[in-house]
């Protein structure tokens, strides 16, 4: 099963690579742009907190965008990346929310490990439960809890295996390319190429989630 979820999401992927290019890429290039016209204003703060939390919520946006533009491809319905990343706007907020409160589950349970990434997987789906199923936040993390039942492996399977090969290869090229001391022209052009490794994992994350709410209802 862990085959199939994966083999539909690569099939999703290249067909729509181009949107998803342009709306990650995009959004990143933004936001990356952003983070370097600041550093020097920041560089008196800790770990330059500021620019992490910037960066983190252009990919907030980039993931309420990507969501968005899968929800209306699979209605047989073309959303333009431009209407898709304006659209997602008023999505980042709460998707903030259900992020911070998956952390924070997530952060407590590392605490023992196995708990962490028990949270995790069980509330992986919560993202689209806000967005395509249009819940509060609380429900949509409800929701997530309980439809991830019987796709608990498969959840984990699927992200370990995806976020175990970019890190990996972001291993391979940060030793190769010399690109662990500073923030250069490299690092700039290596952080937009894995933008949209973020949509891969989106798509993989919905494709479950669509089989989610065809179960039965759970208590």
């Amino acid at each position: 099963m862990l085959y199939t979820f994966l083999k539909d999401t690569a099939q999703f992927f290249r067909q729509h690579l181009i949107a998803l290019i342009i709306i990650t890429v995009g959004l990143g290039f933004l936001f990356e742009v952003l983070f370097v016209l600041l550093q020097g204003a920041f560089a008196e703060f800790p770990y330059a907190w500021p620019l992490m939390l910037l960066q983190w919520v252009g990919g907030v946006w980039a993931s309420a965008a990507v969501v968005l533009y899968v929800r209306q491809s699979l209605n047989n319905q073309y959303l333009p990346p431009k209407d898709a990343i304006t659209q997602a706007l008023p999505w980042v907020l709460p998707l903030a929310g259900v992020q911070i409160l998956t952390g924070f589950a997530v952060g407590l349970g590392l605490l023992l490990i196995v708990p962490g990434i028990y949270f995790g997987v069980r509330l992986a789906l919560a993202t689209f439960y806000l967005i395509d199923g249009r819940e509060p936040i609380p429900d949509a993390l409800r929701k997530a809890w309980t439809g991830s039942m019987g796709f608990g492996w498969i959840i984990f399977g699927g992200y370990a295996l995806i976020y175990g090969v970019l890190l990996l290869v972001s291993q391979l090229l940060v030793g190769g390319l010399d690109l662990a001391a500073g923030y250069g022209p490299l690092n700039f052009i290596i952080a937009l190429i894995f933008k949209p490794v973020g949509a891969f994992a989106l798509i993989f994350g919905f494709r479950i989630y669509s089989e989610a709410v065809k179960q039965p209802a759970k208590p």
